[in-house]
């Protein structure tokens, strides 16, 4: 018999993150086959080229947008490891992003921002997720008596309230009385 597996709860924060983080992922995947490729995408519009050695930084950026993808996945199934890499990639990324400002300024800004918001996203407290299965409050129970034998008597079952007893049963100036 194998023993019950537990569901990893994610919290929209790293489901976003882990997204973010896949993106970021793929696109180096793309950006390195591309500098492997010398595609004309890495040339500056004044012509200048980005990077000195386009084959050391597209198998760089091969290897980085795989170790990405892989964190983003570790970051969905609950992995502690992958909030600190994660943070670890997103730093890396910020400063490196830094150094494209001066040939895609708004494009570098937007990625510090989205990698600021990953390493808020895998850094803030867990929080139960709205929604999630939890028993009722203590005070939203009924509490009946059960008469079962003599191992029965006594003992206190908690039940759900009923729906025909929470809704309508409050009188109002809007309720018609009979």
């Amino acid at each position: 018999m194998q023993p019950a597996r537990s569901a990893v709860r994610t919290t929209g924060w790293l489901a976003f993150a882990a997204v973010i983080i896949f993106i970021a992922g793929f696109h180096n995947i793309i950006y390195g086959v591309a500098a492997l490729d010398r595609y004309t995408y890495l040339v500056s519009g004044s012509g200048m080229i980005i990077y000195q050695d386009l084959n050391f930084w597209g198998w760089l950026l091969i290897a980085m947008g795989i170790v990405e993808v892989v964190v983003a996945v570790g970051l969905l199934t609950g992995q502690r490891w992958a909030r600190w890499a994660a943070i670890a990639i997103c730093t890396v990324n910020v400063i490196a992003h830094l150094a494209f400002l001066a040939v895609f300024p708004v494009w570098a800004v937007v990625l510090i921002a989205l990698d600021v918001l990953v390493i808020y996203a895998v850094t803030r407290p867990d929080t139960q997720p709205r929604g999630s299965y939890e028993p009722y409050p203590e005070a939203d129970r009924v509490e009946a008596r059960t008469g079962r034998g003599e191992y029965g008597a006594g003992r206190r079952e908690y039940t759900e309230p009923s729906r025909s007893t929470t809704r309508g049963s409050r009188s109002g100036p809007d309720t018609p009385t009979h």
